[in-house]
């Protein structure tokens, strides 16, 4: 019976998918190394020896032959200058929004978002001063024009107060000298 001297399960191929790779000790003096899919079986590339040591050698020779780790997650971006004011003005606009939302949520489910006009700003950078605000973020392309539109994710309802602390945000952000409109959306 094959004993597993060493066994890696995440080995990621190129296709981004994840195989396995064991070394085997199958009798006296006989090792074997496979790569293989766990779920076919389906070898991708072998070695047999006569050692343990030599078992261990081809392990990592085929290791650093097959093995592409995972892309490591994006650095987060560092807010600075007018994104770091960006994100502040946001963050102020919205504690602004929802002390003026008020209590009536009647009226028509909607997704009304303050919307800015920036042209010539990095989009990774507004959705990063967005989320460190408490925000989302889209791009809205209102007749060939680019717009970011900050949704409120919480603390209000899906009516009256949304709307309400939309617009409050949105004359907040226009007292601090931003360009932009309301998005309104009916649901």
């Amino acid at each position: 019976m094959p004993e597993s001297i060493k066994r890696d399960e995440a080995i990621r191929l190129k296709n981004g998918r994840i195989y396995t790779l064991d070394a085997a000790k199958l009798g006296p003096d006989e090792y074997e190394v496979m790569l293989f899919n766990p779920r076919t079986g389906d070898e991708v590339d072998s070695a047999t020896v006569s050692t343990e040591a030599d078992a261990i050698l081809q392990f990592e020779r085929l290791r650093a032959k097959y093995h592409h780790p995972a892309k490591a997650a994006p650095a987060e971006v560092v807010l600075k200058g007018r994104y770091k004011k960006l994100a502040e003005d946001l963050k102020e606009a919205l504690a602004y929004g929802l002390e003026r939302k008020g209590d009536d949520d009647g009226g028509t489910s909607n997704f009304d978002a303050p919307s800015l006009h920036l042209p010539g700003w990095e989009r990774k950078k507004v959705e990063a001063a967005a989320k460190a605000a408490g925000l989302g973020c889209f791009i809205w392309n209102l007749w060939g024009s680019k717009s970011y539109v900050f949704p409120i994710q919480e603390g209000v309802g899906q009516g009256y107060t949304r709307t309400k602390a939309t617009e409050a945000m949105q004359e907040f952000l226009k007292n601090r000298g931003y360009d932009g409109m309301t998005y309104c959306q009916a649901d």
